[in-house]
Formats: structure tokens, C-alpha cells, sequence
């Protein structure tokens, strides 16, 4: 998976989040795990690298950093891994949107199932590989007791929908499941 992300990561030199700025750092500390980038050099932190430059933020840049959506991190990690390039919105016309979708969609899911996660996957899914900004959106505003996490999602169709912008394609790179989370790549044009 991780093989086919960095492909579709390299076949643009610039990606956007769909987030208005970028927190000084982004990693997976929150995971415990002592490993991110520094936003302004997009430099890879490690180790006690990571741990001086969190200690060394200010309270703004911390507040900035504990705000940051989760996925922010792993994008950027997965960025820098390819050497491309990612910034906040504005900053590149090719979107890179994380999506996680629901983690209760069956039995064995890592959280307690939840009636109709599976169901809302299946729409989702459907309504962006169909290209379908309008659809993606009203699917998003039902998936609230579902467990997936469509923070980034939402704000990239809100961003593409205030532009005029309804209809966009979509080419799947894959779409499986990953520790019983249905996990979909791929890329579009807006």
C-alpha cells in the first residue's frame, strides 16, 4: 500500500492539503511515535531531533501542532518519503486529500461495529470514483455515527464546491482493506 501511495505521490512534483496552514510540525507523535517534518525546512525530524524541535515551539506553534488533523503527518511523511513537495490550499492545484473511512464497518473492525458504516463506505466510495462533489458531500453529512474520519475530505469538496466546481475525475489506484478499514488511493482533476 504504502508502494502505491508514493507512486501516485510522484506523479506531481506539488501536492495541496486541504487545510488553510500547515502547523510548524506534523508527525506521529500524538502516536507516540518520534517521527515528523518540520513544515518550514521539510526536513525529516527523528529521534531526539523530534523531541528537541517539539520542546522548542512556542505556545502558538504548539497549539498550531496539537490541532493539526492526524493525517496531516502521515501525508506529509509519505511526501517527504517520494521527495515531493506539500503545502496548505492555494499552494498547488493538485489536492491531496487523506481520508479515513469508517474503522467500525464489520465484525473484526478495530472498533465495535456500527449499523450502516459499511453501507456509508460503499456510498462514499462510489460517490468519489463517480466524480460527484454534490454526492460526496450530502454522503459526508450522514456519516457522522460511523466512526470514519472525513474532516480533510469535507474541506476539500467544500473548497472545490465554493469554486463552482461539482464535478471533478477520479482513477483509483487502489482500493482494499487494511486491518479491516477499507482503504481507497488514487487521484483526480478538478
Amino acid at each position: 500500500m504504502r508502494a502505491s501511495i508514493e507512486s501516485q505521490l510522484a506523479a506531481r512534483a506539488n501536492w495541496a492539503l486541504p487545510v488553510r496552514e500547515l502547523s510548524p510540525l506534523a508527525g506521529l507523535g500524538g502516536l507516540g511515535i518520534d517521527r515528523g517534518i518540520d513544515t518550514s525546512s521539510g526536513q525529516l525530524l527523528e529521534g531526539q531531533d523530534w523531541v528537541e524541535a517539539v520542546a522548542a515551539l512556542d505556545v502558538l506553534g504548539r497549539a498550531a501542532c496539537e490541532s493539526a488533523h492526524p493525517a496531516t503527518g502521515v501525508a506529509l511523511l509519505h511526501a517527504h518519503a517520494t521527495g515531493v513537495q506539500v503545502g496548505p490550499l492555494g499552494s498547488s492545484e493538485h489536492l491531496l486529500i487523506p481520508v479515513d473511512l469508517s474503522a467500525a464497518a464489520s465484525e473484526d473492525a478495530p472498533l465495535a461495529p456500527v449499523p450502516g458504516a459499511a453501507e456509508v463506505d460503499e456510498q462514499l466510495v462510489q460517490a468519489i470514483t463517480a466524480g460527484d462533489a454534490p454526492t460526496v458531500a450530502a454522503t459526508i453529512a450522514v456519516s457522522d455515527d460511523t466512526h470514519a474520519d472525513l474532516e480533510l475530505l469535507d474541506a476539500a469538496v467544500t473548497h472545490m464546491m465554493a469554486q463552482g466546481i461539482n464535478d471533478y475525475s477520479f482513477t483509483t489506484t487502489f482500493d482494499e482493506t487494511v486491518h479491516e478499514v477499507r482503504s481507497l488511493c488514487g487521484a483526480g482533476t478538478y
